[in-house]
C-alpha cells in the first residue's frame, strides 16, 4: 500500500529561495483563503464552547488565527524579501507593529493608531508587493 504524502507541504513552509512579485501576490491570495478557513473554524470553536466574540474579547479568543497567520505568512514574506534584497529581519518590527491592538471606536487614540500603525503597515505592504526583484533587475541589465 502506497503511503499518502503531501509533496507541496514542505514548500508551503519553506523560507529559502526567492519569490517574484506575481508569485508573491498569488501566494498571498491562497494563504488568505486558508486563514479565512482557520478563522471560521476558530470562531466556530469559540461559539461551541460558549465564548462570545466581541471587540473586547477578539484578541483573547482568536489566538489560533494569529499563530496561524504568523506560521503561514512569514515564509513567503521572507522569500519575497530575499528576492528584493532586503534583510528578513525587517519582518520583526513589522510583525510587532501589526500586533498592536486597535483602539475601540470613538476612542481618541484612533487617529494616532492610524498614523503610527495602519499607514506604515500599508506602505510596507505596497513596498514589498511592488518593488522589483532580482529577475527584473537582471533583465534590465541584459538589455543595456
Amino acid at each position: 500500500m502506497k503511503m499518502l504524502t503531501m509533496k507541496g507541504l514542505p514548500q508551503f513552509f519553506d523560507w529559502r529561495g526567492e519569490l517574484g512579485r506575481l508569485d508573491y501576490f498569488k501566494q498571498i491570495i491562497k494563504r488568505l483563503v486558508i486563514l479565512l478557513l482557520i478563522l471560521g473554524i476558530n470562531i466556530g470553536l469559540c461559539l461551541l464552547v460558549g465564548l462570545e466574540i466581541t471587540a473586547e474579547t477578539w484578541d483573547k479568543n482568536l489566538t489560533l488565527t494569529t499563530i496561524a497567520a504568523f506560521a503561514i505568512m512569514v515564509p513567503i514574506d521572507i522569500r519575497r524579501l530575499n528576492d528584493i534584497g532586503i534583510s528578513p529581519w525587517w519582518l520583526a518590527p513589522v510583525w510587532i507593529l501589526s500586533q498592536i491592538p486597535e483602539p475601540l471606536d470613538g476612542s481618541p487614540q484612533v487617529g494616532t493608531y492610524t498614523l503610527l500603525v495602519v499607514i506604515p503597515l500599508f506602505l510596507w505592504g505596497l513596498f514589498i508587493l511592488f518593488k522589483p526583484g532580482k529577475t527584473l533587475r537582471e533583465a534590465r541589465r541584459q538589455m543595456e
